[in-house]
């Protein structure tokens, strides 16, 4: 429960505790000093209760306060004969039952009112048969209080378990929220990797062809690979503009295949680099992310063989079947000793992990050397 609202509670019962006492000690026709003594003793064990030991009632301490004061105040109750008295045993009844489970509430209750018809027979033979109504309209009264009580408890339950789902739903958001944007962030840094390296690959292939030509005074020649080169830089420009963006996947009108060859002939015209492709014409319409996978994967291959492998010959091959697309780029440059995984390689592998595909890389020979980079993803159709 609340703290604050436990507090409240607790102030108006002390209240309704102490008015019920001064009510009952001027209202009650036969006072004494032993009512007196007991309805202050009464008053005091409430207030030792919860103020001073401050007893939380769910634990076994505070069950036994309630018994006890449970006893005071039928005593009290048979020495006063007067209804004001069996207002403490009510507000028992409704402590009782808030904090404690329904099946103990409900033998509380019925102990406390055979308690209560119990002590007026033995002490004042009341009430006899002939005026036995007046005893049942008690039970309905304990039983409203245990109603009432029961209601109550079940609404803080509600209320608090409401505000925990809250709290739980928001802890939640926020951890949805910064996946999110570690997911954001993640994206763009690959797509810009894959961009900018294939970019300043292609161009720094392309100025050591010109300062080749250049040295054999083939201006012509030079001349055409710097505008080459300063094309490919426009176009990677645009390339990382669109990645940062993160435009590609809601381009609608936008073809892969294309897209690919694309970037085949592009890379072919910059670095000079031959590169035989079979792309199955037949290949349907993939998912966005099967497309960047696949499209990344094709450029981080180019750049990684001509860059690591100083490899002049690529095969690329992409087709599918009923149940998988199978990639598969092959060069001709010098196998490294050991394959490190390094930030494109990474990439790349996330990449096709979120489709659901395998990433393979073997230093396999292939027309007298070179690496090769084989995915297989599960066939899924854009959506």
């Amino acid at each position: 429960m609340d703290i604050q609202l436990n507090k409240r509670i607790t102030l108006i019962l002390t209240l309704i505790v102490i008015g019920t006492t001064i009510i009952l000690l001027l209202h009650t026709p036969d006072f004494s000093i032993e009512l007196c003594s007991l309805s202050c003793s009464y008053v005091a064990i409430v207030l030792i209760r919860d103020y001073i030991m401050k007893i939380h009632l769910q634990r076994t301490t505070g069950m036994l306060f309630l018994f006890v004061q449970l006893a005071l105040a039928l005593v009290i109750s048979v020495l006063s004969e007067d209804f004001f008295a069996q207002i403490y045993i009510l507000i028992l009844i409704g402590e009782f039952t808030f904090h404690r489970s329904k099946n103990h509430s409900i033998i509380f209750t019925i102990v406390s009112y055979v308690c209560c018809v119990l002590s007026l027979r033995i002490y004042h033979y009341f009430p006899p048969f002939e005026q036995i109504y007046y005893v049942l309209p008690r039970i309905i009264e304990y039983f409203a209080i245990f109603g009432i009580s029961l209601l109550a408890k079940i609404a803080f339950q509600q209320k608090n378990q409401l505000a925990e789902d809250n709290e739980q739903l928001r802890i939640a958001s926020m951890e949805l929220e910064r996946k999110a944007k570690l997911q954001e962030r993640t994206r763009i840094s690959r797509e810009i990797h894959d961009s900018v390296g294939h970019t300043l690959t292609s161009a720094l292939t392309g100025l050591q062809t010109a300062s080749h030509a250049i040295g054999k005074s083939h201006y012509p020649l030079a001349l055409e690979m710097i505008n080459r080169t300063k094309e490919n830089i426009l176009s990677g420009l645009d390339d990382v503009r669109t990645s940062v963006h993160l435009l590609r996947e809601n381009m609608p009108d936008h073809k892969f295949i294309p897209e690919l060859q694309g970037l085949i002939h592009d890379t072919k015209k910059q670095t000079n680099v031959e590169i035989a492709s079979e792309i199955d014409p037949s290949m349907p319409e993939l998912s966005p992310m099967i497309e960047i996978a696949i499209y990344r994967a094709l450029q981080e291959g180019l750049t990684n063989g001509i860059r690591h492998g100083s490899s002049t010959y690529f095969h690329f091959t992409l087709n599918y079947d009923a149940a998988y697309i199978r990639f598969m780029l092959s060069d001709n440059g010098k196998a490294p000793s050991q394959i490190i995984h390094g930030f494109g390689l990474n990439a790349m592998k996330e990449r096709v992990e979120d489709v659901g595909g395998k990433l393979s890389i073997s230093s396999k020979d292939y027309a007298g050397g070179g690496v090769t980079l084989e995915i297989t993803i599960p066939f899924q159709t854009k959506k």
